[in-house]
């Protein structure tokens, strides 16, 4: 069993914590080899901002966002019997075709967002009931988008 045995208070209120014999200092400073305190001078991100960025760049993945910028490809292509933005090979894709799949996957990330939304707001019921049929929708959108892709992709050949 650990027990607390001390804690250590510092100058400006702050708190470290000596559990069994051993020195655990709180987030954002540590103690340096000499004994005295040296601070971290990092950028503090706010989470929300974080989470924000992570959900653009799995989009931006899922979508082919690194094909697109490596291989460059048309926007359209001409077919037999006219230009197509979709390109008929499943294993190619057109810039216009990344760009559509990233806004359908979009849907898709929001109305998980705003389903999510809904179990947050607890007040008001008519309002967590809004948040919960928007999200299901938008959700239902970016699958249904999705899959219409493939079958026009599929029908083009």
């Amino acid at each position: 069993m650990i027990s607390i045995n001390k804690v250590l208070v510092f100058p400006r209120g702050k708190k470290d914590y000596k559990i069994s014999g051993i020195h655990f200092p709180q987030e954002g400073h540590d103690i340096s080899k000499t004994g005295k305190r040296k601070t971290n001078s990092r950028i503090k991100i706010p989470k929300k901002y974080l989470q924000a960025g992570v959900v653009l760049f799995s989009i931006f993945i899922l979508g082919g966002g690194f094909y697109n910028i490596l291989e460059n490809p048309p926007a359209i292509i001409p077919l037999q019997n006219g230009y197509s933005s979709l390109h008929p090979y499943f294993s190619s894709q057109t810039a216009t075709e990344g760009y559509v799949v990233m806004i359908t996957n979009l849907f898709i990330f929001m109305g998980f967002w705003m389903t999510y939304k809904s179990t947050q707001v607890t007040y008001d019921r008519t309002g967590a009931n809004r948040w919960l049929m928007a999200g299901i929708l938008a959700v239902f959108t970016g699958l249904a988008s999705n899959y219409a892709l493939i079958q026009i992709k599929q029908s083009i050949l």
